[in-house]
């Protein structure tokens, strides 16, 4: 009689299990965006701060985007997709999605060096791109840019880290 309890116990708990793994990987499913031009973009930007000394984004995005959204160092995921209004990940799987969500941790811009970029299109992320801030620094603008304002100058006064500006 015991034995029989042990099994069904065993079992409900195996249904949890299976159920909570389900439910996350659909979760997983409906937050993954195509960040499939987030490694062109930050390219032809950082080549462009690198030559240029102003530019306008949309001519820099290889997408389309309505908003976007600086995002500065030491800022949590959590704070992230409050800041945005979307949860979203760039983990190309599932393995990736549950190592980052669970050991990473909260914090990926865990330096003064990194912040990130966050691109939105009809209220879905298009593209997330992470910039090291001695090679292009947001940082100094709004958190939330519109295509009303996407022109941008480039201050190279302090030689270690370009400084863009909104024009």
């Amino acid at each position: 009689m015991a034995n029989k309890k042990g099994k069904i116990v065993f079992k409900v708990l195996l249904l949890l299990f299976a159920i909570l793994l389900i439910a996350s990987y659909i979760n997983y499913r409906m937050i993954k965006i195509d960040n499939s031009q987030s490694k062109y973009f930050h390219d032809a930007l950082i080549e462009l701060v690198a030559t240029d000394v102003y530019f306008d984004m949309c001519d820099v995005t290889p997408f389309d985007w309505d908003k976007m959204y600086v995002i500065n160092p030491y800022t949590s995921q959590k704070e992230m997709h409050k800041i945005v209004g979307i949860k979203w990940t760039t983990a190309d799987s599932y393995f990736g999605y549950i190592t980052e969500k669970y050991f990473l941790g909260e914090y990926q811009l865990s330096d003064d060096i990194i912040h990130k970029l966050v691109f939105v299109k009809h209220g879905k992320v298009v593209c997330d791109v992470d910039l090291m801030r001695d090679k292009v620094d947001f940082t100094q603008n709004e958190d939330v840019i519109t295509l009303e304002g996407t022109s941008f100058v480039i201050d190279k006064t302090n030689k270690r880290n370009p400084i863009v500006k909104r024009r």
